[in-house]
């Protein structure tokens, strides 16, 4: 019952948009990369985006030099991407820890989730709101 609540609250603290990193080459993402990131932000972030709660509202200077992961699944980049293959299958199908998205996605929006992935630069660890002031 723990663990639902808390995968409840987590979900809705992500309401708000990923700030992901900007692909380094052009600075914006292109329409697949945004589609991707969209599917990404409401199917795989509750589990593969890291917040401390603990020090989510620390100033930096309080905040540990390394924050603890608080994610079920593995913190993702583009370093998961190296093998393209093995990368949808895991997705499409799942694992013992991943539900499968076989059903629940096509094969494109697959290849648009990977697509967003490829500009992740470094794995997700904070959550932020596109609009300024939120």
């Amino acid at each position: 019952m723990l663990r639902i609540c808390y995968t409840l609250a987590l979900v809705s603290v992500l309401g708000g948009t990923l700030a992901a990193q900007q692909p380094q080459s052009s600075g914006t993402l292109t329409d697949t990369e945004l589609v991707g990131r969209k599917i990404f932000q409401t199917r795989c972030a509750m589990c593969h985006v890291g917040q401390d709660p603990a020090t989510e509202f620390q100033s930096d200077a309080e905040k540990p030099a390394q924050p603890r992961q608080t994610t079920f699944g593995p913190l993702l980049s583009k370093a998961q991407t190296a093998n393209e293959t093995l990368l949808r299958s895991k997705i499409a199908n799942g694992g013992p820890r991943m539900p499968a998205y076989k059903l629940a996605l096509t094969d494109e929006q697959i290849g648009q989730v990977i697509a967003f992935m490829k500009t992740i630069e470094k794995p997700l660890t904070l959550l932020a709101s596109d609009k300024p002031g939120e």
